[in-house]
């Protein structure tokens, strides 16, 4: 309101560009995102006289929203344009958040050394520039597009790099940590995982993420074989599934139940987990997890006699860092709520 009456100057306009991009923020975060769409791209056309980097920044969010809405091509269209503007004004950031961006629509495309190229411009140019923060996101997209191609040393390399660098930061650490621990999982290196689910976790004050944790967590367990704390983790998942309001992670942590049931070999309350999990997708059109809990599907990870992934050196450091971590003991985790 203080800014739109001198929106034609300088400053000002870029005042107001900020606060709509926090404005807009929070509407994405409440699941208003074609409204958050809609408030970027008005004040895009209303504040023309903010800094190039302010609009930059509200255009590299405005892509990120018509992302997680399913329009990429839109997505890749405003990367573009965020891209144009960091050659034209020589703004390094603008360059690294647009070949971040495109990294990452190219990997829900499916196009895995696209997004791996992509994303490795964009860190060397956020290192270059000295970007901390953009660099730990490039590490981080890294390890999701390596790990969803099945390169585990490189993921788990790129994972605790950005993990390092998003030490002053918990929720992002949380973030990679969980994607760390799915790697680890998948390494079939399950104690390090849980580690890894535990300590994000420990990290993370979002009712929606500590949701994804959980069901990691279950997993991990029933990998390992530990049936008591599979047992109690699974006693905390009916308690925050009475209580939240999130239906795709919801979901999730059911199809994680059944998984993990699965491993350990209780058909009977693997079923009942399957079959809600089930239910859930299917009302919610969850289509992933519907596909993921057909009856004849085996479970997502392999018992603990399965073979571990050959990892190198370095990756291996990262197996035994995790391992380390410090989470929180397991009594105060229980007494966590959603």
């Amino acid at each position: 309101r203080r800014g739109l009456p001198l929106i034609d100057t300088k400053r000002t306009a870029g005042e107001v560009v900020g606060s709509a991009r926090i404005l807009a923020d929070q509407m994405a975060d409440a699941g208003a995102l074609w409204l958050a769409f809609s408030t970027l791209g008005h004040v895009r056309l209303a504040a023309t006289a903010a800094p190039h980097r302010d609009l930059g920044l509200a255009m590299a969010d405005q892509a990120w929203v018509a992302r997680s809405l399913g329009d990429l091509d839109s997505a890749d269209e405003l990367y573009d344009g965020v891209s144009s503007a960091g050659e034209s004004y020589a703004i390094p950031e603008l360059q690294a958040r647009a070949m971040l961006g495109k990294g990452v629509t190219a990997r829900v495309r499916g196009n895995y050394p696209k997004a791996r190229a992509y994303l490795r411009d964009g860190l060397a140019l956020a290192e270059d520039a000295g970007l901390s923060e953009l660099a730990a996101a490039g590490h981080q997209g890294l390890l999701i597009a390596a790990g969803t191609a099945g390169d585990l040393n490189t993921a788990l390399i790129h994972g605790w790099a950005a993990h390092e660098l998003f030490v002053a930061e918990p929720n992002r650490q949380a973030d990679v940590l969980l994607n760390l621990a799915q790697a680890s999982l998948d390494a079939g290196h399950a104690q390090a995982a849980r580690s890894g689910f535990l300590a994000s976790l420990s990290r993370s004050d979002s009712a929606r993420f500590r949701l994804a944790c959980l069901g990691g967590v279950v997993v991990a367990s029933a990998a390992v074989g530990d049936r008591t704390m599979l047992a109690k983790m699974a006693s905390v998942a009916e308690e925050w599934l009475a209580a939240t309001a999130y239906p795709y992670e919801s979901a999730g942590v059911l199809k994680s139940l059944y998984h993990a049931f699965t491993i350990v070999g209780d058909a009977e309350r693997a079923e009942g987990y399957r079959v809600r999990a089930r239910a859930l997708a299917r009302k919610n059109g969850f289509f992933e997890i519907v596909l993921a809990t057909e009856p004849a599907k085996a479970p997502a990870v392999a018992p603990p006699s399965a073979a571990k992934a050959r990892l190198s050196s370095e990756s291996m450091r990262v197996i035994h860092s995790l391992e380390a971590l410090e989470t929180e003991p397991v009594s105060e985790l229980l007494a966590l709520t959603p």
